[in-house]
């Protein structure tokens, strides 16, 4: 069974060799719903039984681990000299420099990359990450899922 748990964040970026208006520097409400799946907890008197896990045990983690990290911020790729310049002189304003273009597709693959291994399955019922829908806009969101992590793995 998957459970999902949305979380949302304001961040700013930019897609510097895009054709359109997205290489200028812009910013998005974003929200990503996180997805686990696992067996339903079937151990009688434990606090998660008959779930696949507690919703408020996936908003800590990813509270902790992307939204207190995005939050607010600007995801700049590491070879866009002029804002990585911009943002060493002006370290009081908070960034994330990342190794790859700042499109939904990486950000979605970086959010699974930093929670996947932190969903414990502490009842043995195959619980793990499924899948991140990073949503850019109301009308445009990226899947990211555990076999796209892997194609991608040398890149995040």
């Amino acid at each position: 069974m998957k459970v999902i748990k949305e979380i949302q964040w304001d961040m700013g970026h930019r897609v510097t060799n895009h054709h359109s208006q997205c290489r200028n520097l812009h910013g998005h409400r974003y929200k990503a719903e996180i997805c686990v799946e696992g067996d339903l907890v079937n151990i009688e008197g434990v606090s998660n039984e008959g779930m696949v896990i507690d919703f408020g045990d996936i908003k800590k983690i990813a509270t902790e681990r992307v939204h207190n990290v995005l939050d607010h911020g600007f995801m700049v790729w590491n070879k866009d000299e002029v804002l990585v310049k911009f943002f060493k002189e002006n370290a009081e304003q908070k960034y994330i420099i990342v190794p790859f273009v700042p499109t939904s597709e990486n950000i979605a693959a970086w959010i699974f990359k930093q929670l996947d291994g932190h969903i414990k399955d502490k009842y043995k019922t195959g619980l793990r990450l499924y899948s991140i829908k990073l949503w850019e806009t109301p009308t445009s969101a990226a899947i990211c899922t555990r076999k796209d992590i892997e194609k991608l793995e040398k890149r995040l």
